[in-house]
């Protein structure tokens, strides 16, 4: 298995082997949680479950996601969020993050339509319609969902006993408020989400980019964008702190970073952005993979204990 670009101890330069292919598993940080847990089956949800402690990892896969029409693979999308909840409902538990890895996220499906806002479709139906499991009947929690090889769609749920508080962006329109030109049903999930984990209040940031409202800024530009995401990135952090302090100041909070790279040309740069903007992340990731949108170049995700 082919392994991310990785700092370790924040401060030292990340190594300069070439970018790999994004693996469909949850950041670092996650993994070290439940290291040495062996994964249970939960046969009825066809769901894998590792628990440590009161938290709980949920995996789920959409096999041949690839060669599914649209309609079928809103409808196995819907399904697998709703097999999700009712693991979490039957074992008391609430999300606070997700990660999912689309196949081919780009490609059109139909008209108009491609394979993210099918993904989207049928997330928004698995958390909103009658059969929605009363583990989504809250705020939504954060969440990544990024573009990787091969043919199969991947989701991870971190669950919590207790339900995450969300923080949003005032720089960004919440991305359930999104307008029809980003596909028929709006993505459901927050900017971020605050919650325990392990001892620890965190603010766990979803994969962010180089968005204001709801508009792509600084296209075939890597350098704005990484601006603009760092901005992004140091407002979701006032905001849930409710400070205003300086964008160097609040990105120095981070301390676990895993960022998206659409090519292995810009990797360099991204790299030495988050080491500089970021001197205290104990963990930085960079792995090649597609974006929700194709003129985005970089997204990034981050960790930040309040």
């Amino acid at each position: 298995m082919s392994q991310p670009i990785v700092s370790e101890g924040g401060t030292q330069p990340l190594a300069s082997s070439a970018l790999s292919d994004l693996e469909p598993v949850p950041p670092r940080w996650v993994e070290s949680l439940f290291a040495g847990r062996t994964a249970c089956l939960d046969p009825g949800a066809r769901v894998a479950v590792r628990s440590a402690g009161d938290l709980l990892l949920l995996d789920t896969t959409i096999e041949g996601a690839t060669a599914l029409s649209a309609d079928i693979l809103r409808d196995r999308v819907a399904d697998a969020y709703r097999r999700l909840g009712s693991v979490l409902a039957a074992r008391s538990r609430w999300p606070i993050r997700f990660w999912n890895f689309i196949p081919d996220v780009g490609r059109t499906l139909a008209p108009g339509l491609d394979r993210y806002m099918v993904f989207n479709a049928g997330r928004h139906d698995g958390f909103t319609t009658p059969l929605s499991p009363r583990a989504f009947q809250h705020a939504f929690a954060t969440a990544s969902a990024v573009g990787v090889n091969g043919i199969d769609l991947v989701i991870h749920c971190l669950a919590a006993g207790s339900a995450p508080e969300p923080v949003e962006n005032p720089r960004q329109r919440s991305p359930w408020l999104y307008s029809d030109r980003y596909g028929p049903l709006p993505p459901c999930f927050s900017r971020a989400s605050i919650a325990p984990v392990a001892g620890r209040k965190l603010l766990l940031i979803g994969g962010t980019a180089s968005i204001v409202g709801e508009d792509s800024r600084h296209l075939l530009d890597t350098g704005g964008q990484l601006d603009e995401t760092f901005r992004n990135l140091a407002t979701v952090v006032m905001s849930a702190r409710r400070s205003d302090e300086p964008v160097g100041q609040a990105l120095a909070r981070l301390i676990d970073v895993r960022a998206y790279v659409t090519a292995e040309a810009d990797a360099g740069l991204v790299r030495d952005e988050i080491t500089r903007r970021c001197p205290l992340a104990a963990h930085v990731e960079l792995s090649r993979a597609r974006i929700c949108r194709p003129e985005l170049l970089v997204e990034i995700e981050a960790v930040c204990e309040l």
